[in-house]
């Protein structure tokens, strides 16, 4: 127990940086045993005292002053530690020797050194025998003089109470004011990173841009905030199929491991309702159909499949920040080999596409048509038409539709964006307008003024769609309207407002497609039929037995449930195709070159080679370059004319292109033939 006693006063005195409480103890303890004598404990104690300091050799901050009668009896052990009567006398040298004494011997582990004996005279009061007021004078000098040695010294500064209050106060202060600042930053860094904090899943790769919209690649299932709850489960049933692509890859190391990346503007919610993300969203539910059949297969050459959603903002415009991102994740993840998806032919997507070339990845496009797209890089494809194509199918059907009737006539007015920036409205309209002159039509030209962004500025002076649609009511020939597909309910409404009864023949171009694909917006204007043209042969179900209708059944019933017997949106099987056309490169890749790295730009030499008896069969059509190493367009592509009467489903009209082994319509142009053919 004096152990732990004198254990309990080491700590006590121990200085640490942050107990500065112990630096204010400047003097040892003391400690008093008054009336020690030889019948209680008084030795013993002081015995135990040294004894305990013997053995540790440890140090003890403890003084203890033991006071008794008479000392101990001659011839006793103590008697003889506490050494000659003769050296107890109080005096000036008493403490001076002893100290000397104890350097020398104090480790000698014996009590002798540990004690100073003193005797103390006892302190007579006054009186007038000279004698005795000596005695007196000298005991009051002495103990005035030892009063002098013991005066205990202050402590440092820093070690005072009021100082260590104050740095308290202070250190308080500053944790406060660093949580304040830290806070702040993290809101400010979950601000720009579409409110994730900075340790959560796809939060340095989501950026919150200028406009409020979240832009960037998705890995883990994020839903960019759209308030579309069908969109939202397209994008967790991405994210599930990752990670189950990661367990496969775990288990099967040997198959290759394969990334795209789904680039889109259509997850961008800004000005949209929830039923224009349809296509959207559709596009996106054709690449999961294909991811999910791919990961059910178990061939050493079949790639295990990942898919990144990513958003370049609304119009494409953040394109080029998102391939920024993308080049930080390409450099982390190797399996990353191609983009698919893409969106809107736009100055913002050639810059895109531009971008994505510098980083030396291959793109396929889903259904991008404009013809300048693939002047912008040889890195891009597209499972989709060109325009040109388009118009050529147009201008077919329109002279098939006009022959030998008096009305519609033989003329024709287009109508396409005054935005300067909307390349697919301007090529098509360029290319349409050329295709109609060269079968006899007269032509002319008309724009219309699209709505600008949110906190921007028109783009030209031309009337708006709704006015150039009222303006349509007495055209006696054909209106073929290539603008977007949000304009052309505006333009629509302008037509019913003025002449519901008898509106003008409308051929639309393919962007009017995601109108269609809406039932609820395709019945908004029940009295107006139109045709438009399609990218696929539009009349799939979903209880059709091919590949993707019934993986879409399994994956997403809720589509062909929503609207019964009604057929799905081209976009998902542009999408479908998409994915399975770089499927389809890398499995040849591992056939042909077992020991090729599977890197980008292997994996755009294998989609270049894609023609003849390697042609993809797809959901929406044959998908082959013809054999020509520069082409970056399908051969042929397969384009339908598809016909809304009231608020019914579009039916087919007729069809031009390649589909398996099926015969195109009579009136179509005719196919070409591959090279080497």
């Amino acid at each position: 127990m004096v152990n732990a006693f004198l254990e309990d006063l080491r700590i006590a005195f121990r200085r640490r940086p942050w107990r500065p409480r112990s630096a204010r103890r400047t003097a040892y303890c003391v400690a008093v045993l008054s009336g020690t004598a030889a019948d209680n404990c008084g030795h013993p104690l002081l015995r135990t005292v040294i004894d305990v300091r013997n053995e540790t050799g440890a140090f003890d901050p403890l003084l203890l002053i033991s006071c008794g009668a008479q000392p101990p009896a001659e011839g006793t052990e103590l008697r003889a530690d506490w050494g000659h009567s003769s050296l107890w006398e109080l005096s000036d040298r008493l403490y001076g020797g002893w100290r000397d004494t104890f350097l020398h011997t104090g480790r000698a582990r014996n009590r002798a050194p540990w004690y100073l004996p003193v005797t103390v005279p006892a302190l007579m009061p006054p009186s007038d025998d000279p004698a005795a007021k000596a005695q007196y004078e000298l005991t009051r000098r002495q103990e005035v003089a030892q009063d002098a040695r013991l005066r205990l010294p202050e402590p440092p500064l820093w070690a005072r109470r009021v100082v260590s209050v104050a740095v308290a106060c202070c250190v308080l202060a500053t944790l406060l004011g660093t949580a304040g600042l830290l806070w702040d930053r993290e809101g400010a860094y979950r601000t720009a990173h579409c409110g994730l904090g900075r340790f959560q899943d796809d939060a340095d790769t989501l950026h919150t841009v200028e406009t409020g919209e979240c832009i960037g690649v998705s890995r883990h299932g994020f839903t960019f905030h759209s308030p579309d709850a069908e969109l939202n489960k397209t994008l967790r049933t991405i994210a599930d199929q990752n990670a189950r692509a990661d367990q496969i890859h775990q288990t099967s190391p040997e198959r290759p491991l394969v990334t795209l990346v789904h680039l889109s503007a259509l997850l961008s919610t800004t000005g949209k309702s929830t039923a224009q993300l349809a296509y959207g969203r559709e596009a996106l539910q054709g690449a999961a159909s294909a991811q999910s059949r791919q990961l059910r297969t178990t061939g050493s050459t079949e790639p295990i499949l990942r898919i990144f959603p990513a958003n370049a903002g609304s119009g494409m415009r953040y394109g080029t920040r998102v391939v920024q991102i993308l080049q930080g994740l390409k450099a982390q993840d190797p399996s990353i080999v191609g983009v698919s998806g893409l969106d809107q032919s736009r100055e913002a997507t050639n810059q895109t596409i531009r971008k994505l070339t510098e980083a030396g990845v291959p793109m396929v496009a889903t259904t991008l048509s404009a013809d300048s797209l693939v002047r912008q890089s040889p890195l891009y494809f597209q499972v989709s038409p060109q325009n040109s194509r388009e118009a050529e199918v147009a201008a077919a059907y329109a002279d098939h539709l006009v022959a030998g009737r008096t009305k519609p006539t033989r003329q024709v007015r287009v109508i396409g964006s005054a935005d300067p920036t909307d390349t697919y409205s301007q090529t098509l309209g360029d290319d349409v307008a050329r295709q109609f002159r060269a079968r006899g039509f007269a032509v002319e030209r008309t724009a219309f003024s699209p709505p600008p962004p949110p906190g921007g500025e028109p783009s030209s002076t031309a009337p708006g769609a709704g006015s150039v649609g009222q303006r349509s009511c007495s055209y006696p020939g054909l209106v073929f309207y290539a603008g977007r597909a949000e304009d052309f309910e505006t333009f629509l409404g302008g037509i019913n407002e003025s002449c519901n009864s008898a509106p003008p023949t409308v051929i639309g171009g393919d962007d009017v497609a995601r109108l269609a694909a809406d039932p609820v917006r395709r019945a908004q204007y029940p009295g107006i039929p139109y045709a438009f043209l399609d990218f696929t042969l539009g009349s799939a179900h979903c209880a059709d037995s091919s590949e993707l209708y019934s993986e879409m059944s399994r994956l997403f019933p809720e589509e062909c449930a929503k609207v019964p017997n009604s057929s799905l949106d081209g976009h998902a099987a542009l999408g479908f195709d998409a994915v399975k056309l770089y499927v389809n490169a890398v499995k040849q890749l591992r056939e042909d070159s077992p020991g090729m790295p599977l890197t980008p730009s292997a994996v755009w030499h294998a989609i270049s080679g894609v023609h003849g008896e390697g042609a993809l069969d797809g959901e929406s059509g044959i998908i082959g370059f013809g054999g020509e190493v520069d082409r970056q367009v399908p051969l042929d592509k397969l384009l339908s004319v598809q016909h809304i009467d009231g608020d019914g489903k579009p039916t087919q009209a007729g069809y031009c292109g390649r589909v398996g082994g099926l015969v195109q319509s009579a009136w179509c142009p005719p196919l070409q033939p591959e090279r080497g053919a």
